[in-house]
């Protein structure tokens, strides 16, 4: 059989996004594995191999194929809602692969294009990233280092802390590197892994040394010195004893060495990721009062623009959020089968979100700093009667011409999936060829329920919304006379548990200029 050919009968090909953001893509993942199991079955028995090596490869073929059975399609959602089982996921996936790949040597042309199907070691840098953002903006309800109550089995190992201690280390996190790393090295004591204790202290001796805690630097390397010593590797000894008493030196002789070795203090560290305030405790669901929080009550209504065929009998329901610039929700807007749609249209267009964005560093060096972790996808009108269908009554709820509106942009954000704070206008109305002027507004469906998190807040009127299946949220991004309005700056916040689905569309100024005339009053 042709290479490639065996996957495109089995139709497990994954598309250009990220892995960690679709669960289709993880499936197909899951699939993968099972396609794999058989060809290495066929391989072991048609090739010599000595008899270690094929008794390995005999069970990595068990494995791949209890766990293509066992994530199931119907109990992959629920297996993969967590973050750590996600990590978990790819993390055994990279290390099994790796191993696989040294046990087969050249292989052949089908299990070498399966490999080559994989998701490739980003995908793990991603899974990691995520954990360190949720406990980073949500704080204790994500610390994952700590089993709790009701959960001791997704807990990080302490090799799962160390690999995501040095991930934040190669980022310069080091308050994340500490965390992480602190945790480990009380695992590897509980266990008398020494070796790898001694490795997290020498990490922990260089990071606590950056942030200038030095009495815990001391504290750690005293410990070194003493497993070292006990071993009889006296150079170590020597080299370490010079660094302590430049440690001792730092802070102030031995006495005063000898009080903060005690780590009686709490240590010190500047948090590389800053959050804005209002942002962080609405993704934390906390109330947010600002200057521009609605003081006067806000209502529900049914709207029917005028009676409009497309309203008349179904009416929207509309509740109100804030008046600054018209921020509501439309409940029920989308029926089931509508939404299965927009889903399935969109998977297979699938690519990774742009991510990046650069910014200047105070020595004007550019820094690449993520600003979102989605899969986007493209599905327009033309495509199918009920999405034009759709997009006429989104059309019709805002009063808007929908020749201006852009295609449906459908998202899907997995573990950790975010887009920090943007807004959907730009200065320069020549970023969006082809539809005549600024995004005049915005409507966002929201495509199913999520479990935890992934709310759409906006920071500078204390408001957030959160994700309910077939509903919608929709605003001005606009003034009435044109100019952008900087109060509706909004951001996703990251997915805690589960998946998110939603599909944007955003309408332009040209043929709306008399829909949504200027006002008198020109701060509208």
């Amino acid at each position: 059989m042709l290479p490639h050919t065996l996957l495109l009968l089995t139709g497990v090909i994954l598309t250009n996004s990220q892995t960690l953001n679709s669960l289709d893509e993880m499936y197909k993942v899951v699939e993968l594995k099972s396609v794999l199991s058989d060809q290495l079955d066929e391989y072991i028995h048609t090739v010599a191999l000595n008899g270690k090596t094929k008794e390995r490869l005999q069970k990595y073929i068990s494995k791949l194929h209890n766990e293509s059975i066992s994530l199931a399609k119907e109990k992959l959602e629920e297996e993969m809602s967590h973050p750590v089982r996600v990590y978990r996921f790819f993390s055994e996936l990279m290390t099994d692969l790796a191993d696989i790949d040294k046990l087969i040597g050249e292989g052949t042309d089908e299990i070498n294009d399966i490999m080559e199907q994989f998701p490739k070691d980003d995908e793990l840098d991603l899974a990691a990233d995520a954990i360190i953002r949720l406990q980073e903006l949500y704080g204790d309800i994500a610390d994952f280092t700590l089993p709790r109550e009701n959960n001791s089995k997704d807990v990080l190992t302490a090799n799962e802390l160390f690999d995501i201690g040095s991930r934040c280390m190669d980022n310069n996190n080091t308050c994340g590197a500490l965390h992480y790393m602190l945790r480990a090295k009380e695992l590897f004591e509980a266990a008398n892994d020494v070796d790898s204790l001694m490795m997290t202290l020498e990490h922990l001796v260089d990071l606590m040394e950056q942030e200038g805690n030095f009495g815990y630097a001391l504290n750690y390397t005293l410990l070194q010195i003493e497993y070292y010593e006990s071993v009889g590797e006296q150079e170590t000894v020597e080299v370490l004893k010079d660094s302590a008493e430049e440690y001792k030196y730092t802070l102030g002789g031995k006495l005063r060495a000898k009080k903060k070795a005690t780590l009686s203090e709490p240590y010190n560290c500047e948090p590389s990721t800053y959050f804005n305030f209002n942002y962080q405790q609405l993704c934390k669901g906390e109330t947010v009062i600002t200057e521009h929080t609605d003081k006067k009550p806000l209502h529900c209504h049914l709207y029917t623009n005028n009676n409009h065929p497309l309203l008349r009998l179904s009416p929207a329901k509309i509740e109100e959020i804030n008046t600054a610039f018209g921020l509501s929700f439309a409940h029920d807007v989308l029926t089931e089968r509508e939404i299965e749609l927009l889903k399935q249209a969109a998977s297979s267009k699938f690519a990774a979100s742009k991510i990046v964005e650069g910014r200047e560093d105070i020595d004007g060096s550019v820094i690449q700093q993520q600003s979102r972790s989605s899969n986007t996808g493209w599905v327009f009108d033309e495509e199918n009667k009920v999405i034009q269908e759709m997009s006429k009554r989104v059309a019709t709820i805002l009063n808007l011409d929908i020749e201006s509106a852009e295609p449906f942009q459908v998202l899907s954000y997995g573990i950790g999936g975010f887009y920090l704070q943007h807004y959907d206008w730009d200065e320069d109305e020549d970023s969006f060829p082809g539809f005549g002027g600024n995004r005049i507004a915005t409507w966002i469906f929201y495509l199913n329920d999520v479990k935890e998190g992934g709310a759409t807040v906006f920071p500078h009127i204390g408001a957030a919304v959160w994700p309910e299946k077939g509903g919608a949220a929709f605003w001005r991004n606009l003034h009435y006379n044109g100019t952008p309005n900087d109060l509706n700056l909004h951001a996703a916040c990251p997915v805690l548990k589960g998946y998110k689905w939603a599909s944007n569309k955003w309408f332009h100024q040209h043929r709306n200029e008399f829909k949504w005339p200027c006002k008198l009053d020109s701060e509208l």
